[in-house]
């Protein structure tokens, strides 16, 4: 089994800091949490990930980062280091990550929490100038 495991890294511009705030109706740590578990929700459509590294906030020139040119400057950015036990469960079309794109596209988010990035659209997005999140296989 343990010659199936791949790592991925995840970033995005959306504030996905895991809470564990889980009741209430409103609020900044129930909001993260939600969006916290929208990721984990659109993984979980294809494989169950095993959470290597929690989601960690650092603030970055995106100009380093493979974000849509929409976005310039400093911003925060929020990353997650995820191992899933089945192989290139995430390929599309020689792309090591294309179903993962697939399953983030136009997925809504809960905007006006802690990110500096500001978005068109209260979506996360995986392409083109908007493109507020980025996955990594890691090798």
């Amino acid at each position: 089994m343990q010659d199936n495991i791949q790592i991925y890294t995840l970033h995005t511009l959306v504030d996905i800091t895991p809470t564990g705030v889980t009741r209430g109706l409103d609020g900044l740590q129930r909001n993260q949490q939600r969006n916290w578990e929208t990721v984990l929700q659109a993984v979980g459509l294809v494989t169950q990930p095993i959470t290597l590294i929690e989601p960690h906030r650092t603030e970055v020139d995106v100009k380093w980062c493979e974000f849509g040119e929409f976005y310039e400057g400093v911003h925060q950015v929020w990353g997650w280091r995820f191992a899933i036990e089945h192989a290139d469960v995430f390929v599309r079309n020689n792309n090591d990550v294309g179903i993962l794109e697939e399953l983030f596209e136009q997925v809504p988010v809960i905007c006006g929490l802690e990110e500096t990035a500001r978005f068109i659209l209260p979506i996360f997005y995986p392409y083109g100038a908007i493109k507020n999140i980025h996955f990594i296989k890691n090798t």
